[in-house]
């Protein structure tokens, strides 16, 4: 089904989106460089990531360093 995975800040504003696609079930891995959808840097700081399926929406937090 359709997957996305969608990085926000601090304060709730969208960052990147760095999938949204048709995948297959199985495991995959994704890396995000720390850029927004501009291709700029972002700060270092608190970040969450969203993962959203079909049938599923999960978010976590997560720390920048650089």
């Amino acid at each position: 089904g359709n997957v996305q995975i969608i990085i926000y800040d601090i304060l709730g504003r969208k960052v990147n989106e760095l999938i949204n696609e048709e995948k297959n079930t199985g495991k995959y891995s994704v890396t995000w460089y720390g850029k927004d959808n501009n291709d700029n840097n972002v700060s270092s700081g608190t970040y969450f990531y969203q993962i959203i399926s079909e049938n599923n929406i999960q978010t976590k937090k997560m720390v920048l360093l650089k």
